[in-house]
């Protein structure tokens, strides 16, 4: 067996994505930013459903449906955004800039013109938020990421995606494949010749990231007894073992096709810093190429453990985004 074509999961891992220092929700200047425009939209989004209930007493019923359907979809977050700031900025300049915000909110919104036509369309608005239309994509990029930041794999569940497609990709290689992935997740382009796609947690600030890889496999396809054999065998653990701690290792199937999985850990050095990260890599070969889908979390060497514990969050959804992969050229 042609045990080099498995080392191309190896050049995968080791073409993975840099990120800085781990955080829970992390905490920089662009995901705070993002923080208090999501904040914002909220206040003024309850500010103009208060506004129509005074000018329209009668539109009482109409009001409280169009909040209670927003709130079935993200009930919670905004108490959730308020602890995400205060963590962020310190109580009493969170406080600060809650007062500024409410004011601006009243300055800009009361001069708005209201009238039935107006106020309806708004309320259908504040409906269709709830669905993830109709909104800033920053904004609601961030209410998910709050929203799911305990169970990232339900935003997945509760149809909050967005649809990839390589076609039309030249670093695809001629593969046809789709996936799905979750709405809050920003897409981004790949440094490295073979990343065709990657997924960055919280927008694109966050510290966890789904990563698409497709690279030549020299033509060859191995078989699914191949596959198997190589786990079985041990030359799988041995061969990630080189590259870092591996946890546990398998086999899965997807479009007809057997692949198989690592679960482990690894250090990244880059200019005298240390990162240590873990999560899975899924790999498939498919028409003579390696196609590769690796999930992983990262954090400071020295805090591994919020690596540990973001990579086990992670998980669940990482299986949900292999499992929406279609190879259009398989049928």
């Amino acid at each position: 067996m042609r045990i080099a074509i498995f080392r191309l999961g190896l050049m995968i891992l080791a073409a993975s994505c840099w990120t800085p220092s781990w955080a829970a929700l992390n905490h920089n200047h662009s995901s705070i930013k993002a923080l208090c425009k999501a904040y914002g939209f909220l206040l003024g989004q309850e500010y103009s459903l208060k506004r129509i209930e005074k000018a329209y007493p009668a539109l009482r019923i109409q009001v409280e449906a169009a909040r209670s359907t927003f709130e079935s979809s993200f009930a919670g977050v905004k108490k959730a955004l308020e602890q995400e700031l205060i963590q962020a900025m310190g109580e009493a300049s969170f406080q600060k800039f809650r007062g500024e915000m409410e004011k601006k909110s009243i300055q800009l919104l009361s001069q708005q013109q209201l009238n039935p036509m107006i106020v309806q369309e708004f309320l259908w608005q504040v409906k269709a938020r709830a669905k993830g239309a109709e909104m800033d994509i920053d904004v609601l990029r961030y209410l998910l990421s709050v929203k799911y930041a305990k169970c990232p794999a339900a935003e997945f569940l509760d149809g909050f995606r967005q649809q990839f497609s390589t076609d039309g990709i030249e670093k695809a290689q001629g593969i046809k494949l789709k996936l799905q992935l979750p709405q809050s997740w920003l897409a981004e382009e790949g440094e490295r010749p073979h990343i065709v796609k990657k997924w960055i947690n919280e927008g694109g600030t966050g510290l966890s990231f789904i990563m698409l890889d497709i690279r030549d496999a020299e033509g060859y396809t191995p078989s699914a007894l191949e596959i198997e054999q190589f786990v079985k065998s041990g030359k799988a653990r041995q061969t990630f073992n080189n590259l870092g701690k591996v946890y546990d290792v398998g086999t899965f199937t997807i479009e007809r096709c057997k692949g198989y999985w690592v679960d482990l850990s690894m250090i990244q050095e880059r200019v005298g810093l240390r990162m240590y990260q873990r999560g899975v890599l899924y790999q498939l070969f498919f028409r003579g190429k390696a196609i590769g889908i690796m999930c992983m979390a990262s954090a400071n060497e020295c805090d591994s453990q919020k690596a540990d514990a973001s990579a086990e969050l992670i998980k669940p959804l990482c299986r949900q985004v292999v499992n929406s992969l279609v190879l259009e050229q398989a049928y």
